[in-house]
């Protein structure tokens, strides 16, 4: 996954289905609720899902990692929190995922 998101819009939740194994219908079952949830009237009323994968736990489970923005960037003179233009994960020597 390569993508520009800006750090201060940005949030990354980690789910995990123990049994994958014994029920793969039912593993994506508390993704599919938490996604399904409205959010209208709280702080995530903007949330939009920019990637989710999943990776096996080694034990018959799998972790689903859903990556999320919440659409509310604002300018700021700060440069730990306003997003660069610049910035290229890559070339910065950051782990790539």
């Amino acid at each position: 996954m390569s993508q520009n998101l800006p750090p201060a819009d940005t949030r990354i939740f980690l789910f995990h289905s123990a049994e994958a194994n014994t029920d793969p219908g039912g593993a994506t079952d508390r993704v599919n609720e938490w996604l399904g949830k409205d959010r209208s009237g709280g702080g995530y009323a903007n949330l939009r899902v920019r990637d989710i994968t999943t990776s096996p736990d080694g034990a018959g489970g799998v972790f689903f990692t859903v990556v999320c923005t919440l659409g509310h960037v604002r300018e700021s003179s700060d440069p730990v929190t306003s997003p660069s233009a610049d910035f290229n994960p890559a070339a910065s020597g950051a782990p790539q995922i």
